[in-house]
């Protein structure tokens, strides 16, 4: 399982809404290994509605990017140690059936691992939202 843990939202259209988000990803304490790229994420909107993202970064591209932060090896995606951090960004005007996050908005993130275990964060916008800023949800 896949512990979430900062995630930062920001506009990078300058619409002033969020419209990528960058989610600090860890193992959780006693999970075996898990490849990112094979987990998906489901993000909710305000209305209830969700959609599902595929989260290998080499078939969806335009949407989900990982940058190696801390303890991987290589050019590789799995989560092997506690002390490994991936780093996903998943960006929201790219992926259809999400739309860029406007402000006092509460929205879920939920990834699932592909062994089936899954956990979620919510998320809630700021007030205001600043063209360019960048924001902890």
């Amino acid at each position: 399982i896949v512990q979430i843990g900062e995630v930062v939202g920001f506009d990078d259209n300058g619409n002033g809404n969020i419209s990528d988000l960058n989610a600090s990803l860890r193992l959780a304490s006693g999970s075996d290994p898990v490849n990112v790229s094979q987990a998906s994420y489901t993000i909710s909107s305000p209305t209830g509605s969700a959609t599902v993202v595929n989260g290998n970064e080499d078939v969806n591209n335009d949407t989900i990017t990982h940058y190696q932060e801390q303890g991987l090896e290589g050019d590789t995606s799995v989560l092997k140690d506690q002390e490994d951090l991936l780093i996903v960004g998943i960006d929201l005007v790219e992926e259809n059936g999400i739309s860029p996050l406007g402000e006092s908005e509460t929205v879920k993130l939920i990834i699932q691992s592909p062994a089936g275990g899954q956990t979620y964060k919510e998320l809630k916008t700021p007030r205001n939202i600043d063209d360019n800023a960048s924001y902890i949800l």
